[in-house]
């Protein structure tokens, strides 16, 4: 195998996949990249039995052939040569990056205990990786930590996906929040799909994918689901559980007994401010609402403090009710400009929506907080 490519590129392609490999592999062959030649192209393939990324890059292929090498040392030698194109030639034993006056040297690894690839199934339509990326990165933030999700709650720790017409839907929970973004897509048929994939697997996967549009292809008969751009390939396995259906915890508007309507970016500053006397993270924070104003108090018996923001309420006079910090403000940061949110008791969830510029709330982004109980 011979091959002539530039720096830069090589560069990001290894660190990108070496990236996803695990870093204390059980078998030492999962610590590798493999290098493959095909026609005016070579690909980069990483798999640790969990998400296997192929990023397939332009080069000069002067001689056919493959190879299986240590991902980290490819990673740190790419990344050290001089800007410009490099030669990287293999043999039976070793791999050979070389630019003008720079050479490494590499072992090569044997390729016959490296397991199979898996494929992903024929993409289904196309969205915007840079809206997907961050409706994908908020909903993980909100999906059950890996070491809870056992039993009956495993499907909590993934981030759905599902092809909702024009839209898909991007869902998550841990059963205190839920998060349902819509974003907008394209797709090439009337079939729908979904996918559930580890929120952590799936957040650093989009993350990858931004900047051009991103192919989705939904899970098929073997639980593998898969995301593609134009260069990179990532093929994940899903969660073994289903999805839980959180349809019917979103609170009903219309049985609120009131809500409030302010910015987004002034309630969640106050949000923070309150939690700063706070002695641990799950400690309450309390929203109290008077006649267009609300007062958001954090601390409890040493320090105390509060901040008083303008909002419009209806209903809501003397209404005093409880949530984690951490929790409540991770569903207002998305929201840009006025923000709506209904209430009920202070001991049931509230409904979380944005406003648009026209005083219309928006299903693009719909969130769930349970409450903290007060004393």
């Amino acid at each position: 195998m011979k091959i002539r490519i530039d720096q830069k590129t090589l560069a990001g392609a290894a660190r990108a996949a070496h990236r996803r490999l695990p870093n204390n592999p059980l078998q030492p062959v999962l610590g590798g990249l493999l290098l493959e030649t095909d026609g005016d192209s070579v690909t980069l393939s990483g798999f640790d039995y969990e998400t296997a990324t192929r990023a397939t890059l332009a080069a000069d292929v002067l001689e056919t052939g493959h190879v299986l090498v240590s991902g980290r040392l490819l990673a740190d030698v790419t990344a050290a040569m001089p800007a410009g194109p490099v030669d990287v030639v293999v043999d039976e034993r070793e791999l050979t990056v070389s630019a003008p006056g720079t050479t490494f040297t590499l072992p090569t690894m044997s390729r016959r205990d490296y397991p199979a690839l898996p494929e992903a199934p024929a993409a289904a339509g196309t969205v915007d990786g840079d809206k997907l990326a961050a409706a994908v990165v908020h909903a993980a933030s909100a999906a059950m930590p890996e070491k809870e999700a056992v039993g009956n709650l495993e499907g909590f720790r993934g981030v759905h996906v599902a092809a909702d017409g024009d839209h898909l839907t991007v869902s998550a929970s841990d059963r205190y929040r839920i998060v349902r973004h819509r974003v907008p897509w394209t797709p090439d048929g009337d079939s729908g799909g979904e996918l559930l994939v580890p929120a952590a697997h799936l957040a650093a996967t989009v993350k990858q994918l931004t900047g051009g549009p991103v192919r989705v292809s939904f899970t098929n008969d073997i639980t593998v689901a898969g995301l593609a751009s134009d260069t990179l390939t990532v093929a994940s396995r899903t969660v073994a559980a289903p999805f839980p259906n959180i349809e019917g915890f979103f609170p009903d508007p219309g049985k609120a007994v009131g809500w409030m309507r302010g910015d987004a970016a002034e309630l969640l500053e106050a949000v923070q401010r309150a939690a700063l006397v706070n002695d641990k993270p799950e400690q309450a924070i309390t929203l109290t609402f008077g006649r267009d104003q609300v007062t958001v108090a954090g601390g409890a018996e040493g320090s105390k403090g509060a901040s008083r923001i303008d909002a419009e309420t209806v209903d809501l006079d003397g209404f005093t009710a409880g949530y984690r910090p951490g929790f409540l403000g991770s569903l207002l940061a998305p929201i840009t400009g006025a923000v709506q949110i209904w209430f009920t008791t202070p001991n049931k969830p509230v409904l979380i929506q944005p406003v648009d510029n026209d005083g219309a709330t928006t299903d693009q982004y719909r969130a769930v907080c349970m409450p903290v109980r007060l004393k």
